[in-house]
């Protein structure tokens, strides 16, 4: 019995069951006298081009993540992931066995670089680790069975609901509970068979567990049950690193994105989810992305700011904004209606901070130096690319734009196939855009033609000078034609470039960082977002945003609308 309680803690730690491992984990505490350096001088990328070897903690019992199998092998999407990162870093990826209990001690006193399975991000991770970007999307659902007539969560409120003790469930069980504004009726289980027994036996109405766990542990019976559509929340699944090694950080999101546009992350999605839907689009790729990641590419030295923003915001009273006009722009082209929508997302970080606003008027180009002396704590507008990453951060996107065929609607065009010998119209001024629009009919091997034309004059060059049969252009440049010829003008589906808008940050101040996120995280969940960017979206041009749950105020600093009432403290 006595052997049975000291092993109960390291079960309950797990959010699967557990498999047979090679080395059992071992849990060491810590002398209360000793002390962790979390402020290194040295980035881990140092030890990385050092060594060659990349060391990544992960769980043994994570599957589909990573798991020991029984032939003792580790396989699973994060430790693929893994070996194709290794791989483009053109090093040895050691992976390491960690627990839910000792991961991120581990992760602090440099043992691991990173960690992969065993830690998912929720908001109250973010004072001790630094994460990479998002690169798969899970979620904590709900299994009813098969003939329950509940469809969403709210149906299930007032009814009895079983999860894991130990699990993340109980993570998102407290943002659903706050949300709604009342505790849940909850009963605990010690295993997820038995919460799914309980299920099958009508004892409970639902199990709240994982995603993946809950197809898992119903997989004999799985026509007798269901998961909902309607997840308890999200959970994003990155890397995370020690705080602050913003060049680690950088090297992963930059091989992240170079896996996502050569098409292999969707091959491992496809590989182990293969009853899921991937969204490329969830996955922000910054300009300059380039063909190669390597960790000699980043700084060996992790640089501080000198100051931190938030401390000198909150003694001020202010906040100073760079990257907009002062005065309010009066025209209604797409880069006006872009800084008008700035202009309002200022005021709304001002506004639900309870600060003062304070508007610099300066264009990008001066970005990385204003934020850096502090004349300007953000900057609005800027677009996220790699040229920038060791002079500035940037926040989360939240406006997407890119390329575009705008035709006549009457015309059945659908893409490039159907302008094979016909005109193509490019704007004045719009750089590179004829060499990108070639690249995709040479795509399908069609040949088409070219004309130049205004911005001012795409309509008319379409539908009175008949001169072109498409309009090859940033969708900003085309809604103001599109808004004053709305039977006559349509985009076509297809988004053959994607970038996107952000906010410009001083470089590895990640309080401000986090603020700025998830302030856009929380306008995005009250409609704000939409609201404010309506003049600058044509059906589909929302990003897919990262929603990480946790409160609804940092660092001091409220998220929420001032003027809106209710219960809900998460996000």
């Amino acid at each position: 019995m006595l052997l049975l309680g000291l092993a109960a803690p390291s079960l309950l730690a797990q959010d699967a069951p557990a498999v047979p491992t090679l080395a059992p984990p071992t849990l060491v505490p810590a002398a209360a006298d000793e002390r962790v350096d979390f402020l290194s001088a040295e980035s881990a990328i140092a030890e990385i081009t050092a060594s060659g070897i990349f060391r990544v903690g992960v769980l043994y019992n994570d599957p589909p993540y990573s798991e020991l199998t029984f032939q003792g092998e580790l396989r699973g999407f994060d430790v693929d992931l893994l070996r194709k990162i290794a791989a483009e870093w053109d090093c040895e990826l050691e992976l390491l066995q960690v627990t839910r209990l000792n991961a991120l001690d581990r992760l602090n006193r440099a043992d691991v670089h990173a960690l992969a399975s065993a830690i998912v991000r929720y908001r109250d991770n973010d004072s001790e680790v630094e994460f990479s970007q998002t690169y798969l999307q899970g979620a904590q659902a709900l299994l009813v069975r098969k003939d329950a007539p509940a469809q969403s969560r709210a149906e299930l409120l007032d009814q009895p609901l079983g999860y894991v003790l130990g699990t993340r469930a109980e993570k998102a069980i407290a943002v659903w509970s706050a949300q709604a504004g009342r505790p849940l009726n909850l009963l605990p289980h010690l295993t997820l068979d038995r919460a799914v027994a309980a299920l099958m036996h009508a004892e409970i109405s639902a199990v709240i567990a994982e995603k993946q766990a809950l197809h898992r542990a119903s997989a004999d019976f799985a026509d007798s049950v269901r998961v909902l559509d309607d997840a308890v929340t999200v959970e994003a699944r990155a890397f995370a690193v020690r705080r602050q090694d913003a060049p680690l950080r950088d090297a992963l999101n930059k091989t992240i994105q170079l896996l996502a546009s050569a098409g292999e992350l969707e091959v491992l999605f496809r590989e182990y989810f293969p009853d899921e839907s991937y969204n490329i689009e969830a996955l922000p790729i910054w300009s300059g992305v380039g063909d190669e990641a390597l960790p000699s590419q980043f700084a060996n030295a992790i640089v501080y700011p000198s100051t931190y923003a938030l401390p000198r915001i909150k003694n001020s009273g202010s906040l100073k904004v760079g990257g907009v006009s002062v005065s309010a722009p009066a025209s209604t082209t797409g880069m006006g209606r872009l800084d008008t929508l700035n202009r309002a997302l200022a005021a709304e970080l001002a506004r639900r901070w309870g600060v003062a606003l304070e508007m610099t008027s300066s264009d990008t180009a001066s970005a990385a130096g204003m934020l850096s002396s502090g004349e300007v704590d953000l900057v609005l507008g800027m677009k996220p690319a790699w040229n920038l990453a060791g002079e500035m951060d940037f926040s989360m996107p939240y406006l997407l734009h890119g390329d575009r065929l705008m035709v006549r609607t009457n015309s059945g065009i659908r893409g490039f196939g159907d302008l094979r010998g016909r005109f193509v119209g490019i704007l004045f001024g719009a750089g590179a855009a004829r060499e990108r629009a070639q690249a995709w009919a040479d795509s399908i091997n069609v040949s088409v033609r070219y004309i130049q034309t205004s911005e001012s004059e795409a309509a008319l060059t379409l539908l009175d000078y008949n001169n072109a049969n498409a309009i090859y252009a940033d969708n900003l440049a085309l809604l103001a034609h599109l808004d004053a010829h709305p039977n006559a003008l349509r985009l076509t589906n297809r988004w053959y470039s994607r970038g996107y808008y952000a906010i410009g940050l001083p470089y590895n101040d990640i309080d401000l960082r986090l603020l700025v996120n998830y302030t856009i995280q929380a306008l995005i969940k009250d409609g704000t977002l939409y609201r404010l960017s309506a003049d600058l979206i044509v059906s589909d041009a929302l990003p897919a945003f990262d929603l990480i749950p946790g409160t609804s105020s940092y660092a001091g600093f409220s998220l929420s609308d001032p003027a809106s009432s209710g219960p809900a403290a998460q996000s």
